[in-house]
């Protein structure tokens, strides 16, 4: 019977918990010692860290496939510590564990720095939705355009956003009540300095993306500029991870996936699972695509089959998306820069 080990997050506790490991394989002889974490927020990295320095090989479990498999370890519907670490074991058993990747150097800032781009980014979003479902119907409705006095009282940040009725320009100013004055001012501030924290940001992005030599070669392509190469190489990461296009595809979530029981059949759908940056990433890409003669007219076909569907032209643009998501991993695979002169895999002859 193994003695209960409670374990502190802090370093002596990890090492008491190292030297637990190490016992239990002096006493069954194992050679490679394999470690299963179920993450829990992002507290599961320093533990993850701390494993691999020694040698352990650190897996991944996933919450969801844990939360269910929870429920049919013992046929209770309970959760306790005890039972968390054996179902832990259980999946690493079974083998349903996730590949774990803690990358360092460049490519972990360019990480955190994509992460940060994108949470300002989404904070510039709130912003806009803030104006237009909170502050916005409280000074005209929002079929018609604001009074002229209206608009001239608005930050001026926020003035590009609405347009104004025809009206003299001097117009008296602090007519608008005081509280839906303050919130305004405080949505401009707001925006004012949202934006300039995003271009900051990129200024720092750049030069980390430039030292991995994946995000250059991944430029060449045609539609992927520096802000999506970025994206692309962030979320990726190494390729050589991936042996198989449809792993890629699948950790894109752009993989195909129907719903069939019995004479039932769904729809197909894309599973829009794995990494949500990545897509929009390649969707991005695929609007860059857009703009090239060759672009335009797979654009024109795609569409083609779905005449008469209202959301034919997005679902022809996430079709498009495949073919620079097959040129990021031809030319992730390959080491080498976009050769135009490539297609369908055979060389066409120069002229």
């Amino acid at each position: 019977m193994v003695p209960t080990l409670t374990i502190p997050n802090t370093t002596r506790g990890v090492t008491q918990l190292w030297a637990r490991i190490q016992q239990a394989q002096r006493g069954t002889g194992c050679r490679e010692v394999a470690c299963g974490l179920e993450p829990t927020g992002t507290y599961h990295q320093a533990v993850a860290a701390f494993l691999e320095a020694p040698g352990a090989d650190v897996l991944l479990l996933s919450s969801s496939v844990a939360s269910w498999n929870r429920r049919t370890h013992d046929g209770t519907w309970d959760k306790s510590d005890a039972k968390d670490a054996a179902n832990c074991v259980d999946l690493l058993e079974q083998g349903k564990v996730l590949f774990y990747s803690q990358p360092a150097g460049p490519l972990a800032d360019l990480r955190r720095l994509v992460e940060i781009l994108r949470r300002a980014r989404a904070e510039l979003g709130s912003c806009k939705a803030r104006w237009r479902t909170s502050l916005r119907p409280a000074l005209a409705p929002i079929g018609e355009a604001l009074p002229h006095r209206r608009w001239a009282e608005l930050p001026g940040v926020l003035q590009p956003w609405e347009r104004a009725a025809p009206g003299r320009p001097a117009m008296p100013q602090g007519r608008l009540p005081v509280g839906l004055a303050t919130a305004c001012a405080d949505l401009g501030a707001q925006v004012t300095t949202v934006p300039a924290r995003i271009t900051t940001l990129d200024a720092t992005r750049t030069p980390v993306a430039e030292r991995l030599p994946a995000s250059a070669r991944l430029r060449t392509i045609p539609g992927i500029g520096p802000t999506v190469g970025a994206l692309l190489v962030a979320e990726i990461g190494d390729i050589a991870w991936a042996t198989q296009f449809s792993q890629l595809r699948k950790l894109a979530g752009l993989d195909i996936v129907r719903v069939q029981s019995g004479q039932y059949a769904g729809q197909h759908r894309i599973s829009k699972g794995g990494r949500s940056l990545l897509r929009w990433a390649l969707y991005q890409a695929a609007v860059g695509l857009v703009r090239t003669p060759a672009g335009r007219a797979r654009l024109v076909a795609c569409r083609a089959k779905r005449r008469g569907d209202r959301f034919g032209g997005f679902k022809a643009m996430v079709e498009l998306a495949a073919t620079p998501r097959r040129l990021v991993w031809g030319v992730g695979r390959s080491g080498q820069p976009y050769d135009p002169t490539r297609a369908g895999g055979v060389r066409r002859q120069r002229r």
